[in-house]
This record gives C-alpha cells, structure tokens and sequence, in this order.
C-alpha cells in the first residue's frame, strides 16, 4: 500500500461558511497522478469541519441557520470565558457543531473520478471564521 498526502489553504471570509473544495480535492488528486483508491480528507481545525453534501446556496443557509439555533455563538458558554478575558472571538459553538458534523471525509477513487453522488461536492465547514485554514488530501493505493 502506498500513501500520497498533499495539502492545501482556503480562505473564509464570515464566521459561519460552508465552501466547496471538491475542485480542490480533484486538483490534488491530479497533481499527483493517482488513479484508484482511497481518499482521506482531512482538516486539522477542531473549529471547523469537513462532509458530503448537495452544495445549493439555499441549503447551506438552512444550514447555518441550523447551526447557529443549535448552538447560538454567544450563548456564554464557560469555554468561552479565557477567549473573552484574552480578547478573542468566543468559539465554543464551534467546537460544539464541529463535533456534530463528521471532521474528515473518506471516498473512493475509481478511473481518475471521484465516488461522489449526483449532487454530492466535498464541503469545508468553517464555524469561526474569517481565517486560513489548511486541508489534507491522503491518498491510500
């Protein structure tokens, strides 16, 4: 078994965003000339996320308006208090969704092509932006 990584940076612009890093993902698979397996990937932010979805504007606002009932940013949250007194954007919601939300994301690579639904797109949660985050590609063949 051979095991290929290759990571890359997106930029979030709010603090709740949901981006799409499928051509991402696809590029990283291309650059290094990988055919068949499996792909891994993977952000090493416990403030944000990564899954599966259909990327439709309308759904990804259902979304953050999901998320932010379930875990409304300034709710007071005690892992909040040292981010307040330091004078850092709270983010225990974060936290709280990231762990909802499955972190990485395994798929199956198969003639150059990505196993992904019709609609399915590879999609970076961002809970506590705006900031660079970093995503790893690991190819397993």
């Amino acid at each position: 078994m051979e095991i290929q990584t290759e990571s890359f940076s997106i930029e979030s612009h709010s603090r709740f965003e949901i981006l799409s890093v499928t051509p991402e993902v696809e590029a990283t698979i291309e650059d290094l000339g990988v055919t068949d397996g499996l792909v891994y990937v993977s952000t090493p932010h416990t403030s944000a996320a990564l899954s599966t979805n259909e990327y439709e504007e309308k759904l990804l606002d259902d979304m953050i308006d999901k998320f932010k009932e379930i875990a409304p940013p300034d709710e007071g949250y005690y892992h909040d208090l040292d981010h307040i007194t330091a004078g850092e954007q709270p983010n225990a919601h974060a936290h709280l969704i990231s762990a909802m939300i499955k972190r990485p994301v395994l798929l199956v690579l198969r003639d150059g092509e990505l196993d992904l639904g019709t609609w399915e797109e590879v999609m970076f949660f961002e809970l506590c932006g705006p900031r660079e985050r970093t995503i790893t590609t690991t190819i397993l063949q």
